[in-house]
């Protein structure tokens, strides 16, 4: 819920994505995490952040520690990663 509007389907159209993305890396077994990220939310001081159905719902401080912290990505180079990524799905 965010106010008094259920939300749900934003989960869904995450997970939809993020089958996709995994689709595609598929044979590098690269790990693929949904993220829904809020900007303009009025967050509690202490918690907020939260996963529903997988995916990661939060603000933008925690997305950039979520996203810098230390991960198991061994499989293939990022740079071939995100070549492969921005081939398959061009820019909207």
């Amino acid at each position: 819920m965010v106010g008094s509007r259920d939300c749900s389907t934003l989960v869904d159209g995450v997970l939809t994505q993020v089958g996709l993305v995994q689709a595609v890396l598929a044979e590098d077994e690269v790990p693929v995490h949904g993220v829904l990220c809020f900007v303009a939310a009025d967050w509690p001081v202490i918690g907020g952040a939260f996963r529903t159905g997988g995916v990661h719902v939060l603000w933008p401080r925690k997305l950039a520690s979520l996203l810098s912290a230390e991960g198991p990505l061994h499989a293939a180079p990022a740079a071939e990663i995100h070549q492969r990524v921005a081939t398959t799905f061009p820019p909207a």
